[in-house]
């Protein structure tokens, strides 16, 4: 039998993919968020982040982030940044001549052990910084914001 906190959290899953899977159908093609979107969906994930014990059912901090949908809007951010970064380090990979891998107005280049969650947390305070961009597309502001806080340094 299923205890009342399993249930709460079993309903916001099944609430907010009913919520996001329809959006995903749209966004074959193009990008389905701008960033307004990305920006309240990444802030929730760094939400998650200042919390003690995400796993702690009875911790009413984290009752309150999903009741607020904190789970499934930052693991969205995570997976559409991680998406954007990881398709962009291919592209440059594959890159045809080395010194274009570098070209600094077309890629950004992450140092060694910045995780996921630094990432984050830089497009977050991009976006805040830029409010005047939010209504463009998602895509564009992470690779942006990226390039301006990560740039490519040519090698010696």
């Amino acid at each position: 039998m299923l205890t009342g906190r399993c249930k709460l959290f079993l309903l916001t899953t099944v609430f907010s993919f009913s919520i996001l899977l329809p959006q995903s159908a749209f966004a074959i093609g193009s990008s389905s968020i701008d960033g307004n979107q990305l920006l309240k969906e990444c802030k929730a994930y760094v939400n998650l982040l200042s919390l003690r014990d995400v796993k702690d059912m009875d911790d009413p901090d984290v009752l309150r982030a999903m009741a607020r949908g904190d789970y499934a809007n930052g693991m969205h951010c995570l997976g559409y940044v991680t998406g954007v970064s990881d398709d962009h380090f291919n592209c440059q990979v594959n890159e045809p001549s080395s010194t274009a891998a570098l070209d600094p107005k077309r890629h950004f280049c992450l140092p060694d052990g910045v995780t996921q969650n630094q990432t984050v947390r830089v497009i977050v305070r991009w976006l805040e910084d830029h409010p005047a961009r939010l209504h463009e597309r998602a895509i564009e502001l992470v690779v942006t914001a990226l390039k301006d806080s990560f740039p490519c340094k040519p090698r010696p």
